[in-house]
């Protein structure tokens, strides 16, 4: 927000500018309007901003001998704090309001995370940003203010250990060297790639540069001839397919383009090409930043869904609006400038600190003992301890017998059903299960949840499989369940191996088939005997928050619901098992691939509607996997355990 040189003030127009747009994209983005499919890049860009002002700062000071760590971490303080505590106090309020026991249970530690600046490594345990769920978490957006308050620990004091002459190199180094950890973890583990601030300080660092670059005429004249190309390229990859492979490369033009934007504007010469209202978002986009989220996520929680209605996403825009003038207007700016001494300012940073981690403590406590008896565990597959559902290859441990006679293959639907089948059968069964990881040779999707890296240990992994039943002749049948639908979707791409190597494509209708065949081929060429369990019904909402909301009387809209359709259950329209593209594929299964397939989304339903509940017992535990409770209550009511012996051909 304001550049400090020599103890004198001066604003950025282009910067806020910048700013504006930044928060804006994000706002968007988190929308779900679909405006701006890769707003995210606006953190990125918040990023570099940050590296260039407070790193900047910080440079100045320490090169002048002058700098303070004191008098700059209660800056900070003054900065950041009382608009996150009071954000923070606000969403512990709703939350206990609004979220169930085990939505609160993921809430605590983000909560206590943001009061120590460590959410990002909560964030990293718990959840994929990109993943839907993350939509319901009220504090998923308070990673990126703990990546720079990290960034800003050690950067002074890495400053402060090295010569000054030193500087610009070792920080272009430290740049390049954390861009390059980030470009290759990416594809292997994007959890760490994404949160954490090995693989992310390379944009803080590309700000930081940029404040050496500023000092430079030659750079600045370079930057000015760029500035048009770098304008245009910050609005182009928030427009950009957000879904596609290889888009986490998108931050890098991000990046540089916002760079190039604040050294060509250095002596605020393109303020003038700038437009004031944008200016004026930016002033208030720390508020922006932090009122908007919870607002969505919260209604997310309400409505069960990541899409909602059109004219709440607007409202909530608005009001996030709102909000964030008064969060700014009363809390943030006042608190800012006003003169309390640093004493005061630690001591109730410390005590407001301590007041609110002892009341989320307290409200987890409680929360605790209200949980209804709702199995949402997900505790399934076979009860064994090496049946971890995310190993390289094949664990041959996964098994109730050294020699047994069925091998139940899939992802996490397979170990949703696995207890179904042995609650129903005497039959000794060996699990192999990979979650994101469907029984299909030569196949596997490519997307934000499933990397290139992934889909090949994927393909790698079920060839594992098949390659340890043609060393058991004691297993006589192979129970096929997987996520099928996910591959129909548009835009989802797949690694494919073909005759011709292995290549990133389309996915769709024919490549699942011809993997299917592939895959029935390969079985009943080692003996085996094969059959396929469709989905459950598959909801558009979160099935087991639904019922644990209903115990709870907590506010819950569903999105299925009508007059005709019970609490809770499953409309045909919302269920991905009926969709006529699903009932297509598995009809192809069993004509084209010539697999018997047995069809719990017809099973499990009456007509258009399929109950979630049996006997008054939830089955779910997520809008799409049956809990181990459901599970088992369905293999006993549908005989699933015999049926698919007598079934599998």
């Amino acid at each position: 927000m304001s550049l400090v040189s020599g103890g004198e003030r001066r604003v950025r127009t282009d910067i806020q500018v910048l700013r504006g747009i930044a928060v804006t994209a994000v706002i968007l983005f988190h929308s779900g309007l679909g405006v701006m499919p890769s707003g995210y890049l606006g953190v990125d860009m918040f990023f570099v901003v940050s590296g260039f002002l407070i790193g900047g700062i910080i440079i100045r000071e320490a090169g002048e001998r002058r700098f303070s760590f004191v008098d700059f971490y209660i800056r900070r303080i003054r900065r950041l704090l009382p608009a996150a505590y009071t954000v923070l106090l606000v969403s512990l309020l709703l939350a206990i309001a609004l979220l169930t026991s085990s939505a609160f249970e993921r809430f605590w530690p983000q909560f206590a995370g943001s009061l120590v600046f460590s959410t990002n490594i909560m964030l990293w345990r718990q959840i994929n940003y990109f993943n839907n769920s993350a939509a319901f978490e009220p504090l998923l957006h308070m990673w990126s203010l703990a990546v720079e308050e990290q960034f800003y620990l050690i950067f002074p004091m890495a400053l402060l250990v090295l010569p000054r002459r030193l500087w610009p190199t070792a920080i272009a180094t430290a740049t390049v060297a954390s861009l390059a950890a980030y470009g290759w973890l990416y594809p292997r583990s994007p959890g760490v790639a994404f949160y954490l601030l090995p693989t992310r300080a390379w944009e803080l660092g590309i700000g930081v540069l940029a404040t050496f670059a500023a000092a430079a005429p030659r750079w600045r004249r370079g930057a000015r001839l760029l500035f048009p190309a770098a304008v245009l390229a910050i609005v182009a990859v928030c427009f950009a397919p957000g879904n596609v492979v290889g888009s986490y490369w998108l931050a890098v033009p991000a990046c540089l383009a916002t760079a190039i934007v604040i050294i060509a504007g250095h002596n605020g010469s393109t303020a003038r090409v700038m437009l004031a209202p944008v200016a004026r978002i930016g002033d208030i986009s720390y508020s922006l930043y932090l009122v908007h989220w919870p607002l969505f996520a919260f209604a997310h929680c309400v409505y069960l869904t990541e899409d909602l209605p059109v004219w709440l996403s607007a409202g909530i825009i608005v009001a996030t609006v709102a909000l964030a003038l008064a969060l700014y207007s009363f809390v943030e700016e006042p608190i800012r400038r006003s003169a309390a001494r640093p004493a005061l300012v630690v001591t109730t940073a410390v005590v407001a600190s301590i007041l609110l981690l002892s009341a989320g403590a307290a409200v987890l406590h409680v929360k605790r003992r209200e949980a209804p008896r709702i199995d949402l565990t997900g505790v399934t597959g076979l009860a064994l301890p090496s049946c971890t559902g995310d190993g390289a290859s094949i664990d041959t441990r996964c098994s109730q017998s050294a020699t047994p006679d069925i091998l139940i293959w899939g992802d996490s639907l397979s170990q949703a059903i696995t207890p179904g089948i042995d609650a129903t059968t005497d039959h000794p069964i060996i699990e192999a299960s990979k979650g994101q990881c469907a029984p299909l040779l030569g196949i596997a999707p490519v997307d934000r949840d499933a990397t290139a890296t992934f889909a090949r240990s994927c393909i790698a992994f079920n060839d594992s499989v098949v390659a340890y039943l043609a060393k058991t002749p004691s297993v006589k049948v192979v129970i096929l369940t997987g996520r099928y639908f996910r591959l129909l979707q548009d835009g989802t791409r797949a690694m494919i191996r073909d005759a011709n190597g292995t290549s990133i494509g389309t996915a769709g209708f024919d490549p699942m088939l011809a993997a299917q065949v592939r895959t029935t081929a390969a079985l009943r060429k080692l003996g085996k005997r094969v059959v396929v369990i469709a989905d459950p019904p598959q909801a558009s909402f979160d099935v087991g928050a639904c019922w644990e909301r209903v115990r709870t009387d907590l506010p819950t809209i569903v999105p299925a619901a009508a007059a005709s359709v019970p609490v809770c259950a499953i409309a045909g329209s919302g269920a991905l098992g009926l969709a006529p593209e699903g009932r297509q594929l598995m009809t192809a299964f069993e004509n084209d691939a010539a697999t018997p397939v047995i069809r719990l989304d017809q099973m499990m339903c009456s007509g258009a509607i399929c109950p979630t509940a049996w006997n008054g017992v939830p089955l779910y535990r997520d809008g799409a996997h049956v809990s181990r409770t459901g599970s088992i209550l369905i293999g006993r009511r549908l005989g699933l355990g015999a049926l698919a012996l007598s079934a599998a051909r």
